[in-house]
């Protein structure tokens, strides 16, 4: 910002460090023909063109520049590279780091080659004006077009707390604030070129610091040829004015903005009341567009609009709010719940006003309810289930159990509530079993169902428990809990292996039986064929009429019939086939593809092929390319 301020500058501004320039802005060609590429090349260039007679008190000048408050000023005259002199105003100060080092100095050359020769002509007017200006309450001011002070009355020393001394031949733009500055100079600009009387605020940097706003009238001053000689500008402090201003647009943009995106419901009565303002969602709830200066309660049935006026009384009786929750009809016809927080709005000499603000909690009112009665019978339904229930927090601490904790852990709930996990007294085994799968849920987000031991059982001893974690999210989606259900197993789980060892046994006792079977059936074909079949054949030799050797044919036939069914059974028993992979046999007899036979036995493709395989490997058919149902039929 200094820098595009000091290159745009009419003056000559400079910063030198340790007698080199470090920075000199383009202005210092106008003033002197030298371009600022040579003062920087050439550190001691400006004592060089510094006029011989104020050359020595230049440089005792800069060795006393100020280090804080306004710069040391010296008039001299410099030669310029054309050889002319030109008187030019030097003002400098040093320039220290953060640190508070001294590392420069920075300075400024005006010229003020025609402000000399205009000198007694400002001195006339001074004389002139300075009797009427000095008795003014206004701040009044004479500058030139460049905004160069030749006049200032004690009103604008109070405003800028400098002296006469300190602003006279110094534009008075420095007092403007940097924000404003360029503005400023935009309208004075345009005004130096356009004469006129004109009306005009802006900022100005007071005397303590804080910024002010000042009305100014400037009025041009011309010569008797009409050519511009400076303004006369008179100006009055309004800060505190437009600050009211400004504070109350604020308030009202403010208060206007709030309402109108406000989701309550809002209005302002006075003490009779009448509507003052209602906010857009009254609007649209309560249709109460047209309102303003009527009866709030004329819109309302007898006995809501007496208990309104009864509340409305107490707060600005009382001058205190109160909360309420009240059923009011709305625009729909439907009777809604709102909670309503009324506060009485003071007025100096006046009634208070009543300020409104209601919330619609019909849904929510609901909502509760329906999550209590939820809440209430989800607890009930915990409460009497049989299986621990549990919540466990991120700390690892309970947070709820039900009433089967005192049967399952041995401890009642308020002896877990609130409690690390290690409160439960298990194996240290058993704790790190839990944590695991804890960890698991907290981490992935995912139900989890294990089985095994994870808690302890009736008598003391580990017991087997089915346990299923699931993750309790909140509305971020991040884990904040997990919700635990563990059954004990520990006796179906016996029971399973009581009856696993009675299959064990039966199934011996089956094959046996199987046995006892087979050899039987094989006594009686032996017995047959030894017995039956050669009376057959003795009685073909014998004279038969056609019709009897007819009826031995159909018995012999019949007769090897049955040898045959027997040998194929016998073969399928021998393979020592399970009853599915008997009725699967069956289906593939039928015919019956993979899929249709475990669509008929509620089993998957994949598990038909498996039985499948294990029929041919019984039968000794593994490796041989021979169709199964082929085979089987052949057994018939």
């Amino acid at each position: 910002m200094y820098k595009l301020i000091a290159d745009s500058s009419f003056s000559w501004e400079y910063i030198r460090e340790n007698d080199r320039f470090s920075y000199v802005s383009p202005s210092c060609a106008r003033m002197t023909g030298y371009a600022p590429e040579e003062f920087l090349s050439r550190p001691r260039l400006l004592e060089e063109i510094v006029h011989p007679s104020h050359r020595e008190a230049f440089e005792e000048h800069l060795r006393t520049a100020p280090r804080d408050g306004e710069p040391v000023r010296l008039k001299l005259r410099l030669t310029c590279r054309n050889g002319r002199d030109c008187w030019v105003e030097h003002a400098v100060m040093q320039v220290h780091d953060r640190q508070g080092r001294y590392v420069g100095l920075r300075g400024s050359f005006r010229d003020v080659t025609h402000h000399r020769d205009d000198e007694q002509r400002r001195k006339a007017y001074e004389k002139r004006y300075r009797v009427m200006a000095e008795h003014q309450a206004e701040v009044v001011c004479c500058w030139l077009s460049d905004t160069t002070l030749t006049f200032v009355n004690e009103a604008y020393c109070r405003l800028t707390g400098k002296s006469e001394k300190e602003l006279l031949g110094r534009p008075w733009l420095s007092i403007i604030p940097p924000v404003a500055r360029e503005k400023v100079r935009a309208f004075y600009d345009a005004l130096a070129a356009e004469p006129r009387v004109s009306l005009y605020e802006h900022e100005v940097a007071g005397a303590d610091g804080r910024t002010l706003w000042m009305q100014w009238v400037d009025a041009p001053i011309f010569d008797e040829a009409g050519n511009l000689l400076e303004f006369q500008s008179t100006g009055r402090d309004i800060t505190a004015h437009r600050q009211a201003l400004t504070d109350l647009q604020d308030s009202e943009e403010r208060f206007r903005t709030f309402m109108l995106h406000l989701p309550a419901l809002a209005f302002i009565k006075d003490e009779k009341s009448r509507i003052l303002f209602t906010n857009r969602a009254m609007n649209e709830l309560m249709g109460s567009e047209g309102w303003i200066g009527r009866d709030a309660l004329e819109n309302l049935p007898v006995e809501v609009a007496a208990k309104i006026m009864e509340q409305d009384r107490r707060v600005i009786e009382g001058g205190k709010p109160v909360l309420i929750e009240e059923a009011i009809p709305v625009k729909s016809g439907q009777t809604r719940i709102f909670e309503t927080r009324k506060f009485p709005i003071g007025r100096e000499g006046k009634p208070p006003l009543l300020g409104a603000i209601s919330l619609d909690v019909t849904e929510k009112r609901q909502a509760e309810e329906a999550l209590l009665a939820s809440e209430e019978r989800y607890r009930s339904l915990a409460e009497s289930s049989r299986d621990f229930i549990f919540v466990l927090d991120r700390d690892d601490r309970f947070v709820y159990v039900n009433g089967a904790a005192e049967a399952v852990t041995g401890k009642k709930p308020a002896e877990l509530i609130g409690r690390h996990r290690a409160n439960l007294d298990v194996p240290p085994e058993m704790l790190a079993r839990q944590k695991e799968a804890n960890d698991t849920v907290f981490a992935t987000g995912e139900p989890l169902f294990v089985e095994g031991q994870y808690l302890m059982g009736k008598g003391g001893r580990p017991g087997w428990h089915n346990v299923t974690l699931v993750p309790l999210k909140d509305g971020g989606g991040e884990v904040h809990a997990l919700l635990g259900v563990a059954r004990d197993v520990t006796e179906s789980r016996e029971r399973a292996q009581r009856l696993e060892e009675a299959n064990v046994a039966l199934k011996v006792l089956l094959r046996h039986r199987e046995e006892d079977r087979r050899e039987l059936e094989e006594q009686f074909l032996a017995n047959f064929r030894k017995l039956v079949m050669p009376s057959l054949e003795k009685l073909r030799k014998t004279g038969l009429t056609p019709r009897q050797a007819a009826y031995v044919d159909v018995v012999e036939m019949n007769v090897r019939k049955v040898f045959s069914a027997s040998g194929a059974a016998a073969g399928l028993a021998q393979a020592s086939l399970t009853p599915i992979e008997m009725r699967i046999v069956e289906f593939i007899k039928e015919d019956k593809t993979t899929k249709e036979i475990g669509s008929l036995l509620n089993l998957s493709p994949r598990t038909v092929e498996y039985y499948r395989d294990r029929i041919r490997k019984k039968l000794g058919l593994k490796s041989k390319n021979v169709n199964l149902r082929s085979y089987l039929y052949s057994l018939s």
